[in-house]
Parts: structure tokens; C-alpha cells; sequence
């Protein structure tokens, strides 16, 4: 049930968090960087949308405004501190230290989803308007 909207809000989240992720990570080579921010919008398609699925009730209140802005603070906050600490203890081009990079984008992911998408945003709108 209402797989297009489910679809089209998943993409508009995984464009961003492509962007973002993709920015944040350190990548080995700059040839990469496209690569990067590709593979981060595919996993955020396929997590914003899962997530959408089952919490299908987040499309009755997609009026609200904040919530896309709300999901790139929280990935954003939750990722760049992260992966700047591993960044410095473990560096931007060992395989070890690109590894964590990744765990710091999917903590992000994550996080930010519940926040926006998953009823942390509900609940904040319902108590505080």
C-alpha cells in the first residue's frame, strides 16, 4: 500500500544522505568521490525505504515541515563527529580507517531515520505545538 509516495520520500532521503555521506567520507582518491556518494545514496534508498515501510504512518503527517531538514542534522551531527575521530586515530586511506567511515555513515543513517522518519519527529511535533 502506497509504495509510490513511500518510493518518492525514500528518494528524496537518499539523494541527501548520498550527498551528505558522500561528502563526509574520507575517500582514498578524489576519483572516488562520485563512487562514494552513489553507493551512500543506494544505501540510503534502500534503508529510507524499509524504514518507510514500517512506519507507513509517517506518510499521514508528511505536511510537516522540518522533517527532511531534520533528518540532515541528525545524520550530518551524528556522522562528522564520528568520522572525524577515526579519522585522526586511524587516517583517511587505510582500509581500517575507510571501514569506519563507513560505520560513522550508517550510525548516521540510522539515527537520522529514526529521528525523521520512524516517529521521533511525531512525537516532538505532537508535545512541543
Amino acid at each position: 500500500m502506497r509504495r509510490l509516495p513511500t518510493f518518492g520520500w525514500a528518494l528524496l532521503v537518499s539523494i541527501w544522505a548520498g550527498l551528505v555521506g558522500g561528502a563526509v567520507i574520507r575517500e582514498p582518491s578524489v576519483d572516488l568521490v562520485p563512487l562514494y556518494a552513489v553507493i551512500c545514496q543506494l544505501l540510503g534508498l534502500v534503508a529510507a525505504y524499509w524504514t518507510m515501510r514500517e512506519h507507513d504512518q509517517v506518510l499521514e503527517s508528511v505536511h510537516r515541515p522540518g522533517r527532511v531538514g531534520m533528518f540532515i542534522i541528525v545524520l550530518f551531527f551524528v556522522m562528522v563527529p564520528i568520522s572525524t575521530v577515526f579519522a585522526l586515530a586511524l587516517g583517511d586511506t587505510s582500509a581500517v580507517g575507510v571501514a569506519t567511515q563507513w560505520v560513522s555513515y550508517l550510525a548516521g543513517l540510522g539515527s537520522a531515520l529514526y529521528v525523521a522518519f520512524a516517529g521521533g519527529f511525531d512525537r516532538a511535533w505532537e508535545k512541543y505545538t
